[in-house]
């Protein structure tokens, strides 16, 4: 541990530390480095000191926040989008109004030929039937005149 605190006061912090992380790359070394560094003040900041001022963190409520800026624009565009929705419907309805009356009146003409189809078979079938009972009536009717005008000898 001694020989260790030598070589970061000459080398200097960042050098040191790049110096023992490519000699082997030891957790004890690393760690050791580290807590001298943090102890010294020296110890570099995640971000190199550059704040990124993304709003998020204790302020983030506040109304010039980066947060609430981010909050205002994303219920701008909610609106806005809610708006051309809107439009796009209003804009759509009259042609699915008339889609709509046109299947109303195709299913309505359908249902009318079926009707008119369903009549005229039943007086085709009624008619034939009508026909037939006729047909044997008539034959019947031939029948008894013959038997009776037939004379027995």
């Amino acid at each position: 541990m001694a020989p260790i605190l030598p070589i970061l006061g000459l080398l200097g912090a960042g050098v040191g530390l790049n110096e023992l992380k490519k000699a082997g790359q030891r957790k004890e070394v690393r760690k050791l480095v580290e807590d001298q560094l943090a102890a010294s003040g020296n110890l570099p900041s995640a971000t190199n000191n550059f704040g990124y001022q993304t709003g998020y963190g204790p302020g983030m409520l506040l109304p010039t926040s980066g947060y609430q800026s981010i909050l205002q624009y994303q219920n701008q565009m909610g609106n806005q989008q809610r708006e051309n929705m809107i439009k796009n419907l209003l804009a759509i309805e009259p042609i699915t109004d008339r889609a709509k009356a046109r299947d109303f009146e195709r299913n309505m003409a359908a249902a009318r030929f079926r009707t008119q189809l369903g009549t005229q078979q039943g007086l085709t079938l009624q008619g034939q039937r009508g026909a037939q009972a006729l047909a044997q009536q008539g034959m019947g009717a031939a029948g008894n005149a013959l038997a009776s005008n037939y004379q027995y000898q």
